[in-house]
């Protein structure tokens, strides 16, 4: 049986346009996004995936629509994107705000996390940590 993730993989340009829309173009949103862009055979993207895939089953669930794509499907639609290294994370405030980080590091993404919506420092740190190996 296949396991449903909270993450939606974007794959086609139907799905991006749908979903997303732009990341060049600030856009008004439903609710804030987080998009994962990460790449094949990269150990940090590996690392980060369940982490986010976590956080968005749990504190993050209902709040914050979670996305990923690969690197090569995000150049394919939008290649203007500058992008220095995977994985890169994009928060999507829902109010046309975007911020990018790149890299793994915790104190970073929980301030993107932090810049969508507020959830306690404790709840986050117990969700991402549970997570790491």
């Amino acid at each position: 049986m296949k396991s449903h993730t909270p993450v939606m993989e974007i794959k086609t340009r139907r799905q991006f346009r749908s979903e997303l829309g732009s990341l060049e173009v600030p856009l008004i949103r439903p609710k804030p996004s987080v998009v994962l862009v990460y790449s094949r055979g990269c150990p940090p993207c590996e690392q980060l995936r369940p982490q986010i895939a976590a956080l968005a089953a749990g504190p993050y669930r209902d709040r914050v629509a979670f996305f990923q794509l690969s690197y090569p499907i995000l150049k394919l639609l939008q290649p203007n994107i500058e992008i220095q290294f995977v994985p890169a994370l994009f928060f999507l405030d829902g109010h046309g705000g975007q911020t990018r980080l790149y890299g793994t590091d915790r104190e970073k993404i929980k301030q993107g996390f932090d810049s969508l919506l507020f959830v306690t420092d404790k709840v986050f740190s117990e969700v991402f940590d549970s997570q790491a190996s």
